[in-house]
């Protein structure tokens, strides 16, 4: 503990208050922490490494327990990259010493289909991990795999039978390791143990290949548990089996903040009284609270002013952690600040321009009777109809709709699931105009809602009908993206706001149609936590 710090202890009826600027204090006891002062840690996968949502929250959580260690995080993610085509330089772009490596998702996509035997592609997939971590040992370099997540075939056919592929890329990638006599993550098991606790409709991967934003933060937990973040910087690397964790709950009193907000309220919950130590990190501001906690109590954290968000499209990641006589466990906590389109007897409309400030398409949400309409109108006379009906985006003119008809107290919850969908239009004009629907993720996304279209003297229109529950809503969560084609596969892409967050992992930053008005000014703060209590 550094002459800086300072502890402010306080019973549960007063509010967090000073702050200090010295780490969480580590524990001596804990093996030592595998990352260590000086290090260069680069994150090397697919596009699952490569939205920086686990990498990040890795970095962040690291800093939490050691915010004056010099150490570097890089992202070395390659969309579609598979194992098979990975070349050194591309793991080894920054020039780390410690590197991890998460691949596999579509090594399994293309190497193997349906009725082929599935042990070449294995025996192929662990030859090439081991020449890499090979090439990777003779620089001197620190090689941490991780097992690849799953995919889910749930989510569509073409999944079918490559999850089993991928428990066999998971023994392989155990297998290398030990041969290798490098270290291994049970990321595949761990994020599988997790998805098993949550309740239906709560799924990790929406599209049945990409984690959401949950299944991001519960690969980055494996990671600082295996890694023993909350060891001390000396000694030896240390990846062992992830702690015991203290049995304790924290719970947000409310996820929508007032405009004026300086506080967090929480809820925390324990199987009985104990003594307690909670630290707290945002940023470079940290600060720690003792805690008398009796089973079911009110914590409230007073942070200083300007912490929290005040401009649309920005957040913040706050990280806490709870110990107890040697047993801790931590939580995230996202800020978001939400953009709000403000309507007025059930009707909530606006527009989207380009980068140069031109109008792009304008868009409604309104009730009618026992339905709940959406139209955009897009301003496009040539329309160039996608020959890739792979992707979902085509490649060519399109718009994609995010939707999250939870209700208002979920609306920043983490995760696409339940009622929150990706939704896409491809639209055409041969051999007649059609909008192209294609309802891309979320819960029986076939029967989401019922599309329409038409051709516009200025371009087309496309629209959704939604039933319950989304029809009972008084606020939607939304967000939209508006691609032009000047040709195929010369697509913009025009976004209603621009966010520091990826739209399609956390449904936090959407923005919300305010249908009746009742919300105050053009943006408003919520909040998430995870783990949560679903």
């Amino acid at each position: 503990m550094t002459k800086s710090m300072i502890l402010h202890m306080a019973s549960l009826s007063l509010m967090a208050g000073p702050l200090f600027a010295a780490a969480a204090e580590t524990d001596a006891t804990l093996p030592s922490c595998f990352i260590k002062d000086g290090d260069r840690v680069a994150f090397f996968g697919d596009s699952i490494t490569a939205a920086n949502a686990y990498c990040a929250l890795t970095e962040q959580v690291f800093r939490h327990f050691h915010p004056e260690a010099k150490v570097t995080f890089m992202v070395n993610g390659y969309s579609g990259m598979t194992l098979a085509g990975t070349k050194l330089d591309m793991i080894t772009g920054g020039d780390p010493n410690v590197v991890t490596i998460m691949m596999g998702m579509n090594d399994a996509g293309r190497a193997w289909s349906r009725g082929m035997p599935m042990a070449p592609v294995a025996a192929a997939y662990k030859a090439k991990l081991g020449t890499l971590v090979d090439e990777l040992k003779a620089k001197d370099i620190q090689v941490v795999i991780l097992t690849p997540t799953l995919s889910d075939a749930t989510a569509g056919a073409n999944l079918e039978g490559k999850a089993r592929l991928m428990t066999e890329f998971g023994k392989a990638c155990e297998e290398v390791a030990k041969e290798k006599s490098v270290h291994c993550v049970p990321v595949q098991s761990e994020l599988e143990a997790y998805a098993a606790t949550l309740p239906a409709p709560v799924v990790l991967r929406p599209d049945g290949v990409h984690p959401n934003a949950r299944g991001h933060y519960q690969v980055a937990r494996s990671l600082w548990q295996h890694l023993n973040f909350a060891g001390n910087l000396g000694g030896e690397r240390s990846v062992g089996t992830a702690q015991p964790q203290l049995d304790v709950g924290l719970a947000l009193a409310t996820n929508m903040l007032p405009d004026d907000a300086e506080t967090l309220a929480f809820t925390i919950t324990t199987p009985k009284p104990v003594r307690a130590t909670v630290t707290w990190s945002l940023g470079a501001t940290r600060g720690k609270e003792a805690l008398n906690l009796t089973g079911k109590d009110s914590w409230t954290l007073k942070l200083p002013p300007g912490m929290l968000p005040q401009t649309a499209g920005k957040s913040v990641t706050l990280v806490l952690d709870v110990e107890s006589q040697g047993l801790r466990r931590v939580f995230v906590v996202d800020v978001f600040r939400k953009m709000v389109v403000r309507g007025k007897d059930g009707v909530a409309t606006g527009t989207m321009a380009d980068a140069q400030g031109r109008q792009v398409c304008t868009y409604q949400f309104r009730k009618t009777g026992k339905a709940l309409l959406f139209e955009a109108d897009v301003k496009k006379q040539e329309l160039f109809q996608t020959n890739d009906y792979q992707s979902p985006w085509g490649r060519g003119d399109a718009l994609t709709l995010y939707l999250d008809t939870r209700e208002a107290t979920k609306l920043s919850g983490l995760g696409f699931d339940g009622g929150v969908y990706q939704l896409w239009f491809r639209p055409q004009d041969k051999p007649v105009f059609s909008p192209g629907f294609y309802a891309y993720s979320g819960k029986f996304q076939p029967s989401v809602a019922t599309a329409h279209g038409a051709r516009t003297a200025a371009g087309y229109k496309v629209g959704l009908a939604f039933a319950e529950p989304a029809a009972e809503r008084d606020f939607i969560g939304f967000d939209l993206q508006v691609i032009t084609a000047e040709a195929i596969g010369k697509q913009t892409w025009n976004s209603l706001q621009s966010s520091d967050r990826p739209m399609f992992l956390f449904p936090g930053v959407f923005a919300i149609a305010d249908l009746y008005g009742k919300l105050p000014g053009d943006s408003v703060s919520a909040a998430s936590i995870f783990p949560d209590n679903l």
